[in-house]
């Protein structure tokens, strides 16, 4: 299974329900179809392009909602994704307080993609 999104052979795969970008897939040059997530992570085996299209419509945006950890000067700390684009990724220090999933918004760190910086466990 390949780790990082290939440069060739990419398209954009959009949710059929709404039109929501929710991933990539590769086509392999066996004629396969590799899922890929919007952080340009592999989702999967290459496989029929249906089962790799239902592998991105399963997963969709539901993994901006989880806990995400950023190495920042060597420590771990927790912030909120605010923006995906194909090429880089938006994100705010998490803050403690009384509203859930609230953020830092002056403190909006920008990364390439991909990034190894980023992850889901502290």
């Amino acid at each position: 299974m390949t780790s990082a999104l290939p440069d060739e052979n990419i398209f954009d795969h959009r949710r059929s329900s709404d039109g929501e970008h929710v991933g990539y897939i590769h086509l392999t040059d066996d004629g396969l179809f590799a899922p890929f997530d919007l952080l340009h992570r592999s989702v999967g085996e290459a496989t029929e392009l249906e089962d790799a299209e239902n592998r991105l419509d399963e997963l969709g945006l539901r993994m901006f909602v989880e806990d995400w950890w950023l190495d920042l000067d060597g420590r771990r700390v927790k912030v909120l994704i605010q923006e995906v684009r194909r090429d880089k990724i938006s994100v705010a220090r998490a803050v403690d307080g009384p509203i859930a999933k609230s953020v830092d918004l002056l403190a909006v760190i920008e990364l390439p993609l991909p990034t190894d910086r980023l992850s889901q466990s502290a």
